[in-house]
């Protein structure tokens, strides 16, 4: 296993854009919006993951997943001339939105099965993680700021609540959410299927599929009740396809899921309670462990990082989507709050 170090007072940044659209394919005028954006973001950011989320309302969203190896390059990008005008130029109903989050070195961590980088490895040196690995905890034994549990657990009494709004309604305008509580727990998890064999294949499909299709089922579907505020589940287009099932989002060779939970706590939670998760982690160490029958050969690629975010490190706008999008669903409950909105 690896993880990634960072120097001592480290930050870096991942910005989350997307652009919503209804179906299943870009279509105008939120076709050209992309192309402008991708065009904007690509050269700038140090590693960039463009994914599809399916939903939702019947709207698909394009997602730039960037990763800024510190805060100021990310400003230098959001405040230069030619981004600020594209994000000022956004019409009402554009539907298009950003969650940006400064994330502490001191209050991340990152593993992985192989060299390969992906995400947090880009900003981050990589390096071996023998021992902090493969057993319930080890992801807050990673964090450094884990030792003091203050500092991981919210401080909100209730979770917060998801707005009910029939339909599919669209807020036209700008909504920018503050009041987000301290703690809030940022999961990117991570699998890419390209490099497999047709024997790790067939061993996946024995033991895994069903299970991860399960679990990933479970988690979007928990809620806020299970302090999950928010679940994107996504994948690569370009990557193409290693089997043909449902949810169709889980088909891509490679796939990311987005997650954000009201804290540390909620996500061991689940994944401790969940009894299809505790079966799955178990067949994988006993599959990928270096004597298990996929341990020399194994081809998958792995990787989870987990952020704890204190409020000010978090921001997140909205222009123009489906009521439901993010943090947007929950202005009003608990702390969360709308700063500005000139929409209808």
């Amino acid at each position: 296993m690896w993880g990634v170090e960072f120097d001592d007072g480290a930050s870096f940044v991942y910005s989350v854009f997307g652009i919503q659209y209804p179906g299943v394919e870009l279509t105008e005028p939120q076709l050209s919006l992309a192309e402008s954006f991708h065009k904007l973001i690509d050269s700038h950011a140090a590693y960039i993951d463009r994914i599809t989320q399916d939903g939702p309302e019947g709207h698909s969203t394009t997602i730039w997943l960037a990763y800024w190896a510190t805060q100021d390059a990310y400003n230098d990008w959001w405040t230069s001339a030619p981004t600020v005008e594209f994000w000022n130029s956004l019409s009402p109903n554009a539907g298009m939105w950003r969650e940006v989050m400064v994330v502490p070195g001191r209050r991340t961590q990152f593993g992985t099965n192989e060299t390969t980088i992906n995400g947090m490895a880009s900003v981050a040196k990589l390096v071996p993680n023998p021992d902090k690995s493969g057993y319930w905890g080890c992801y807050r034994d990673r964090i450094i700021e884990a030792t003091a549990e203050e500092r991981l657990k919210t401080p909100l009494e209730t979770f917060p609540t998801k707005k009910e709004v029939p339909g599919s309604g669209i807020r036209l305008g700008r909504t920018k959410v503050v009041g987000f509580p301290d703690n809030i727990c940022f999961v990117v998890e991570g699998q890419d299927h390209s490099l497999i064999t047709q024997k790790e294949k067939s061993h996946w499909f024995e033991k895994f599929d069903g299970l991860v299709t399960t679990w990933m089922g479970d988690l979007v579907n928990a809620g806020p009740s299970a302090g999950i505020l928010d679940a994107k589940v996504c994948y690569s287009k370009a990557s193409g396809e290693y089997r043909s099932a449902e949810p169709a989002a889980l088909n891509f060779n490679r796939k990311v899921q987005l997650f954000y939970f009201l804290d540390l706590r909620c996500m061991e939670k689940i994944g401790r309670a969940n009894k299809g998760h505790a079966k799955l982690r178990e067949s994988f160490m006993e599959s990928y462990c270096p004597v298990g029958p996929m341990g020399s050969e194994g081809k998958l690629t792995l990787w989870v990082e987990t952020s704890v975010l204190k409020s000010n490190e978090m921001e997140a706008e909205y222009v123009g989507c489906v009521e439901s999008t993010g943090f947007m669903a929950y202005v009003g409950s608990g702390p969360f709050q709308c700063l500005n909105d000139s929409g209808a």
